[in-house]
C-alpha cells in the first residue's frame, strides 16, 4: 500500500476535492497565493504555471484520510504521513525572519503533536527573495528565522528535510510539508557542498537542509530531491547563461542519483525514471530553450514536467529542479 500518490491533473475547481476522501492535498499554480476555506490542505502557490494553467497536483492516499485546521496550518493525514500547508501574512511581521520563526515554530510544534515529528520534505515561498529586508537580502533573513527555530530542536539524529526555496510572484510567506512518524535518511550529493559546510560569507547563518531525502516505505522507495541549481561545491557557475545552468543543474541531479545507487542501493539509476520534474525558471522567455534542451539530451522519455515561474535564492541563477522518485515494488 502506497502513503500517497501524486498526479497532474487539469481540475477548474480544487474545492470539489474536499470532500474525496482519498485526497490529502490538492495545489494549483497561480499568479496569487491562497488558500481554500477547508480543513483539507487544498491552495494556490503564487507561481504561475508557464505551459498548462489549469493543472492541478493532487496528492492521492491509498486509504482515507483525516483532517484538521491546527494554528492556521490545513492538514490531511493518514496512518504514514501528515501534510501541512500555512500561509502568513508577512505584512504582519517586523519582516521575513519573524514570519519565518512562527512559521517553523508552528509546523513543527504541530507536528509533533499529530504524532509525526520527522519533516521529510518541505516547500517554501516568500517574495521578493532576491531583495533586502532591514539591511539583509530577504533569502537570507528567511534562513535566519529558520535556524533560530532549528536551533531549539535539532539534535544528533536530526535530519534535515528535502527542501525547496523560491520567491514567489505575490506578498506572503507559504510553506507546504510532509511528516512522517520515522525519519528518512539524507543523501549526500558528491558534487555539491553540505549546507552546514557554506562559508559564512555566504550569509549569516548556512542553509539548513538536506541534497535529497531517501524514505523506505514497507515494499517501496522514495526519493524526494532539493531543489538544485548551477551550484558546484558551493559556488554559482554559469551567472546569466540559462542553457549552461540547466546542463549544470541536471549533472547534480545525475550524479545524485549515481550516488545514491552506490551508497543506498536506490532502485533508480536515470533522470529519465524520476515520477517527476518541477522546473523553476525566472522569466517565460527561458521555457522554449529549456524544453529544446530536456528533449535534446533526454528524448522522449521525460517524466511529467511542470515549468513555473518563480525566482531562484541568487540573482545570478535562473532555473532550478526538484523531483522525486515516488517509487516501484521491490522485486
Amino acid at each position: 500500500m502506497l502513503p500517497f500518490s501524486i498526479q497532474f491533473l487539469p481540475v477548474e475547481n480544487i474545492s470539489a476535492l474536499a470532500t474525496d476522501k482519498n485526497v490529502l492535498a490538492a495545489i494549483r499554480f497561480a499568479s496569487m497565493a491562497s488558500a481554500e476555506d477547508t480543513e483539507k490542505p487544498l491552495f494556490s502557490v503564487g507561481l504561475p504555471n508557464l505551459a498548462l494553467s489549469n493543472i492541478v497536483e493532487v496528492w492521492y492516499s491509498d486509504t482515507p484520510v483525516h483532517t484538521a485546521m491546527r494554528d492556521g496550518i490545513q492538514l490531511a493525514w493518514n496512518d504514514d504521513v501528515l501534510f501541512g500547508h500555512i500561509l502568513l501574512d508577512e505584512t504582519q511581521y517586523e519582516g521575513i525572519a519573524s514570519a519565518t520563526e512562527d512559521a517553523y515554530r508552528l509546523i513543527l510544534n504541530t507536528a509533533q503533536d499529530f504524532s509525526f515529528p520527522n519533516i521529510l520534505r518541505i516547500w517554501n515561498y516568500l517574495s521578493s527573495i532576491n531583495e533586502n529586508d532591514q539591511g539583509v537580502q530577504h533569502y537570507q533573513a528567511f534562513c535566519q528565522g529558520r535556524q533560530k527555530i532549528l536551533d531549539g530542536v535539532a539534535n544528533l539524529g536530526y535530519v534535515p528535510p528535502a527542501s525547496t526555496v523560491i520567491g514567489s510572484t505575490c506578498i506572503g510567506l507559504q510553506l507546504y510539508f510532509i511528516a512522517t512518524k520515522q525519519a528518512g535518511i539524507g543523501l549526500k550529493n558528491p558534487r555539491q557542498a553540505d549546507d552546514f559546510l557554506y562559508p559564512r560569507h555566504y550569509g549569516p547563518v548556512r542553509p539548513a537542509f538536506s541534497r535529497a531525502i531517501v524514505k523506505q516505505w514497507q515494499d517501496r522507495t522514495h526519493l524526494y530531491i532539493s531543489g538544485t541549481a548551477s551550484i558546484v561545491g558551493y559556488q554559482k557557475h554559469h551567472s546569466g547563461q540559462v542553457q549552461l545552468q540547466l546542463e549544470e543543474t541536471l549533472n547534480n541531479i545525475e550524479t545524485l542519483l549515481r550516488y545514491g545507487v552506490e551508497k543506498l542501493d536506490l532502485p533508480i539509476k536515470q533522470l529519465t525514471e524520476l515520477s517527476y520534474l518541477k522546473v523553476y525558471l525566472c522569466d517565460l522567455f527561458m521555457l522554449s530553450v529549456t524544453e529544446e534542451l530536456l528533449i535534446r539530451r533526454y528524448g522522449l522519455q521525460l517524466p511529467p514536467i511542470i515549468f513555473l515561474r518563480g525566482n531562484i535564492c541568487h540573482s545570478e541563477l535562473l532555473v532550478e529542479i526538484e523531483a522525486a522518485y515516488l517509487g516501484s515494488s521491490k522485486p
